[in-house]
């Protein structure tokens, strides 16, 4: 936010260049320098806690936007790694006891039947060689027998990997999946760390250009604020006065409504000239006046905005 500059401050330059005794003076006057503050997000301001001119430290949270969607997507990103990670526990230490004893079981029955068919293929046996089974009957019984002794072997093999942990390929993929859902949730909650938006610095509430309950998108300002240590004196000078002065020199303010003085250093001399104005211009003057500007030496100054100072170089 630029202050045009008073036409007095011009008019005094041209007043004092002609005169010999005021030729390393001229007029200038206070700035301030704005930070605009904005959410980098689409969304609704939910509160606004502080006030225009209110004096604020760097972390002292100015709004809050909303975080609804955010909590509830972390609440959903702690359940599943919870469920990621009861899988992993289950997977290193293989199969409960339980499961083993309903294995057993089935393994008690199989064997069960294996002595039966082998039972039955002995009776059956005897009657082929009476005559009274055909040798097509017997190779059924023998074919039934074959299938329960291989089922008994599957099941014992399925129980033998069951009782170990997991393939070490498996446990490294589990625990990867595990290591993402860490970083969704920490990224997951810098985010909602961010609903607070905190002062960048510290400083001054200059305006408040929102409420809350308010929409705001991306780049356009919530509040303004003045940081401290910002204030500028900003003056022109002419062609003869600038070969005079270079970067970081010291200048003496003079504040006359104060009666106080104060020491400023040059850190700004703009590269192009600016015209007079005609009503200003004259064969004494210079044609040209480029702008000026300098920072306080003590950040403390709070000299408010557009008081008009003189400027000793």
């Amino acid at each position: 936010m630029n202050l045009q500059p008073p036409i007095y401050t011009i008019l005094y330059i041209f007043l004092v260049t002609g005169c010999d005794n005021y030729k390393s003076r001229t007029i200038g006057y206070i700035e301030d320098e704005y930070i605009y503050i904005s959410t980098e997000i689409a969304t609704e301001i939910k509160s606004i806690d502080i006030n225009k001119g209110d004096k604020v430290s760097a972390g002292d949270i100015l709004f809050n936007i909303d975080s609804y969607t955010l909590e509830k997507n972390d609440e959903k990103l702690e359940k599943n790694k919870k469920y990621e990670e009861a899988i992993l526990k289950n997977m290193e230490k293989g199969i409960r006891k339980s499961e083993i004893d309903l294995i057993n079981i089935d393994i008690e029955i199989v064997e069960s039947e294996i002595i039966k068919a082998k039972s039955t293929l002995e009776r059956k046996r005897k009657l082929q060689e009476k005559g009274f089974i055909s040798k097509e009957d017997i190779e059924s019984y023998e074919l039934n027998l074959l299938r329960k002794r291989n089922e008994l072997e599957k099941i014992k093999a399925e129980l033998n990997n069951k009782m170990l942990p997991a393939r070490i390929d498996e446990l490294i993929a589990q625990k990867i999946k595990i290591e993402k859902l860490d970083i969704d949730i920490d990224n997951n909650k810098y985010e909602i760390s961010r609903t607070a938006i905190k002062s960048p610095t510290a400083g001054v509430i200059h305006d408040i250009l929102r409420k809350g309950g308010e929409f705001v998108t991306p780049g356009n300002p919530v509040l303004i604020m003045v940081p401290d240590g910002s204030k500028k004196i900003k003056f022109y000078i002419n062609r003869k006065q600038l070969y005079k002065i270079k970067y970081s020199d010291s200048i003496l303010v003079r504040v006359h409504d104060l009666h106080k003085e104060y020491v400023a250093v040059i850190n700004y001399i703009s590269p192009k000239p600016e015209y007079t104005p005609p009503m200003l211009y004259d064969d004494k003057n210079d044609t040209f006046v480029y702008l000026i500007e300098a920072k306080f030496k003590d950040q403390n100054v709070t000299l408010p905005a557009g008081i008009p100072v003189e400027i000793e170089l």
